[in-house]
């Protein structure tokens, strides 16, 4: 059966309270967390989350390029880019939405729900960009950008500092697990120099096959390297929608 007008009123009040959300049409609450599992099973539901997802993504950039373009006013676009792909990889957005509870709250259908919809991270990714939108829908960029600040503001530092940003491995993991479904094996191919200044030369692979080399004088800043020259034989694959 449909479901009834207005029948998840009272549980998307409840997820917007424990969202920490401001948001007076409820129904677009509703829409951000209805996946589209749900609707094939209730055609009376009304929409999917897909628009409100590509209305939000487009608000998280601007609200993470505006906070890296005021915080960082000497770097250049080269690497405002690259500091940005980490903050809204997909990694660090499902993890976001895990620690705001953003899977108890989908709308999904019996399927999905038998077969893990709710920690599935593309569900928890693609739903936490759709509320979003629907914040920023109902409330303007200003209380969409308060948003955004708070649940990334625990991540901002642990990804800015310490040069994570140039955490070339976790860019170089997401793009073969988008083209291949696999994950890269680094390998310690030579060391030299004495023990308080070794260099290291490592190699990475996936599925057996040699990407990249790199050296450093460590065995972490040398994996870095090989993930930064095996990104340049991979290209980026664009986010379908």
């Amino acid at each position: 059966m449909p479901d009834k007008p207005h029948s998840h009123e009272a549980p998307m009040r409840a997820a917007a309270k424990q969202l920490g959300i401001t948001i007076h049409d409820i129904a677009l609450l509703t829409e951000a967390l209805t996946h589209r599992s749900y609707v094939n099973e209730n055609p009376g539901a009304g929409g999917d989350n897909e628009r409100l997802e590509f209305l939000g993504d487009a608000v998280l950039g601007l609200v993470i390029n505006e906070y890296l373009f005021r915080r960082f006013p000497d770097r250049p676009e080269g690497v405002l880019a690259k500091i940005k792909s980490v903050l809204v990889s997909d990694v660090t957005l499902a993890g976001i939405a895990e620690e705001i509870g953003l899977g108890g709250h989908l709308l999904l259908g019996l399927g999905e729900e038998r077969s893990g919809g709710r920690t599935r991270k593309a569900n928890l990714e693609n739903t936490l960009e759709a509320v979003i939108g629907a914040v920023y829908l109902d409330g303007g960029l200003p209380r969409a950008a308060a948003f955004i600040h708070r649940i990334f503001s625990p991540h901002f530092e642990r990804i800015l500092g310490d040069d994570f940003y140039l955490d070339y491995k976790t860019l170089l993991q997401e793009r073969v697990q988008q083209h291949m479904k696999m994950t890269p094996q680094y390998t310690v191919l030579e060391e030299h120099g004495p023990e308080h200044k070794k260099e290291f030369i490592v190699e990475v692979t996936v599925n057996g096959k040699r990407i990249a080399r790199g050296s450093g004088l460590s065995k972490k800043s040398a994996e870095q390297t090989a993930a930064r020259e095996a990104l340049t034989h991979i290209p980026e694959k664009k986010k379908g929608r």
